[in-house]
């Protein structure tokens, strides 16, 4: 049930979004409670990046919106991954917004946290020096508290009902993602640990692969950006070389504030790349109206993806407006022996 608070904010963020649909399709093409296309599915889980949290009465009513929209699923969700870009800098009077937010509407069976940039600033040692293992302590206690996960890195595996989930972090405090060794043979493991079981393997991370989503121009619309701007860095092409070397992976990734948009829309950037074995998912910013010229540019966006025998659906949703952006909707089949 809404509370009066999020009652209020709907109201004056639809009042604004009237004018914004004479300039793109704000409030997706069908209004309805989150629920499953098919009776068939094995899995549901919801994807949202760059929340870009703080004590600020619009960004608590814009994420305030989206989480009552998941907690009034017709069909319960069984996650909720926020995928990065969570606060807005790390400090823990942010982080401490974003767990009130979350503990007070039951989204769904299982929450999962990535780190983004964002939430890699904000902390300093003893000589104003950035400090990594003052970012790694701060991820770990927030996702013990908010998602009751005992993590030991800002990187790790889980499962959702069953299927394999990835989580890559950057262990540094810049813009692009600093990945270690280690993270790179651990992610090497898992990987194959994960392709055992035969299901699809989901991998989360904040920054995309280098090169893709029409990065590096979508970064900051300058062509002569270097290859890796906007992307994870250094350590794209080892772990893009890891991901090749499986069936059903799919790539999961923010970042780079960019709308819904399909090829059709003769845009740089893709929302969903499709390549042999894997698939490149790039989602929109949930804060902020999204800086592409073309497709859908509202904030409030993000994706519900709903796992079948043959298939995953990923489904584009205006959780702020409970509205489904079905126009952006991709299904991929799945890959087996006999493909």
């Amino acid at each position: 049930m809404l509370t009066t608070f999020v009652a209020f904010v709907r109201a004056l963020l639809s009042a604004v979004m009237i004018f914004s649909t004479v300039l793109a399709p704000v409030t997706g093409d069908r209004y309805g409670k989150i629920k499953r296309a098919k009776d068939d599915c094995n899995a549901s889980f919801a994807v949202i990046s760059d929340t870009h949290l703080k004590d600020n009465f619009i960004r608590e009513g814009m994420l305030d919106l989206g989480l009552d929209d998941m907690a009034d699923a017709k069909d319960r969700l069984d996650a909720v991954v926020f995928d990065g870009d969570i606060t807005d800098n790390s400090q823990d009077d942010m982080w401490d917004c974003f767990a009130r937010a979350v503990s007070n509407y039951d989204i769904a069976d299982q929450k999962i946290l990535v780190i983004g940039n964002h939430d890699t600033w904000g902390h300093e040692d003893e000589n104003g020096e950035d400090d990594p293992e003052a970012v790694r302590q701060t991820f770990i206690k927030y996702n013990r508290q908010i998602a009751g996960r005992e993590l030991e890195n800002v990187y790790y595996s889980t499962e959702i009902n069953g299927y394999p989930v990835i989580v890559l972090g950057s262990e540094g405090c810049h813009t692009s993602a600093t990945v270690s060794q280690t993270q790179i043979d651990w992610f090497a493991q898992e990987m194959e640990k994960a392709s055992q079981t035969g299901l699809p393997i989901f991998v989360f991370m904040h920054q995309p692969i280098n090169h893709t989503h029409g990065l590096p121009y979508t970064w900051s619309m300058d062509a002569n950006d270097p290859p890796d701007k906007g992307g994870i860095g250094d350590a794209s092409d080892d772990i893009l070389d890891i991901i090749r070397q499986y069936k059903n992976v799919f790539f999961i990734s923010g970042h780079i504030h960019e709308g819904f948009s399909k090829e059709t829309d003769r845009n740089p950037y893709v929302s969903v790349e499709k390549y042999n074995n894997y698939t490149l998912v790039n989602v929109p910013c949930y804060m902020y109206m999204d800086f592409l010229r073309g497709g859908n540019l509202t904030n409030g966006t993000g994706y519900v993806f709903e796992v079948y025998d043959g298939s995953v659906l990923i489904r584009a949703r205006n959780f702020a407006t409970s509205t489904w952006c079905s126009r952006y909707d991709v299904e991929i089949p799945l890959v087996n022996e006999e493909n």
